[in-house]
């Protein structure tokens, strides 16, 4: 079985200046270190973890502008803060660092107003990703908190393109928090009834934000009222969102991957 060869798609100004990905971060327990979702990826796909032999990371995109970012540079940079230790290293032993470039979503910087300039752009940046996989001749796109709808990905590379959301995204479930603030939604909702449960989806791209088939998906993680985001953030990616992650990645790997 031919390992699968991945690249992530990723918002800085998410994952790095909300979630503070590889920083630590207070909790109730006290400091607690904030692993993301791509150094729990590289770590699984190392000797000895659930992914070695599947997955192969191969790549990895930015899309912000440095204006964005709160001190955070837009690519790893030495001295400066970012979303995983700047000596992890994939299972060949290569710097994940030197696998990480930044194409920035130059349609972000346009007028709403300008729907088709925007359309344009959009269309552009998402063939720049297609042209970045092609040269790391890769297989499967993972979106970890890419802040915009993707529109034509998915349509280009049907079946290719997942993303990880921190909440459950079935329609009608209980306990489902799509769109941009699921920790705060979550907590809203905290303060209102007791007994809330949020968890994480990986699920398959399509037409609507958060909306694709499920691959793998859990609502494990308690909500209290008494949470700041940072504490069920911490929570829920060591309950739900890394766990679904990895396994589901290892199902989609195994079972669901058309291969050609």
């Amino acid at each position: 079985m031919r390992v699968l060869r991945l690249v992530v798609l990723t918002s800085l100004r998410d994952v790095a200046r909300c979630d503070k990905n590889g920083q630590m971060v207070e909790t109730k327990e006290g400091p607690r270190y904030m692993m993301g979702a791509l150094e729990a990826l590289i770590r699984a796909t190392s000797p000895g973890g659930n992914l070695h032999g599947l997955i192969e990371v191969v790549g990895v995109i930015t899309d912000d502008f440095p204006k964005d970012l709160d001190g955070y540079p837009a690519v790893p940079t030495t001295g400066k803060p970012w979303i995983h230790p700047l000596d992890l290293r994939g299972p060949d032993g290569r710097l994940i660092a030197e696998l990480t470039v930044n194409i920035p979503s130059s349609f972000r910087s346009l007028p709403k107003s300008d729907e088709k300039g925007r359309m344009v752009a959009k269309e552009r940046f998402e063939r720049q990703v297609v042209e970045f996989m092609q040269g790391r001749e890769a297989d499967v796109l993972l979106s970890d908190h890419y802040m915009a709808r993707i529109d034509w990905l998915w349509r280009w590379m049907p079946g290719m393109v997942l993303n990880i959301h921190p909440a459950v995204t079935l329609p009608g479930h209980q306990f489902s928090f799509c769109g941009k603030t699921p920790t705060q939604d979550a907590i809203d909702r905290a303060n209102r009834e007791d007994g809330v449960r949020t968890g994480a989806t990986l699920h398959f791209v399509d037409a609507e934000i958060d909306h694709g088939n499920p691959i793998l998906w859990s609502q494990a993680t308690p909500v209290y009222a008494t949470d700041q985001p940072q504490e069920l953030r911490h929570r829920n990616y060591q309950t739900a969102k890394l766990p679904v992650l990895i396994d589901g990645l290892s199902h989609y790997a195994r079972s669901l991957y058309t291969r050609t």
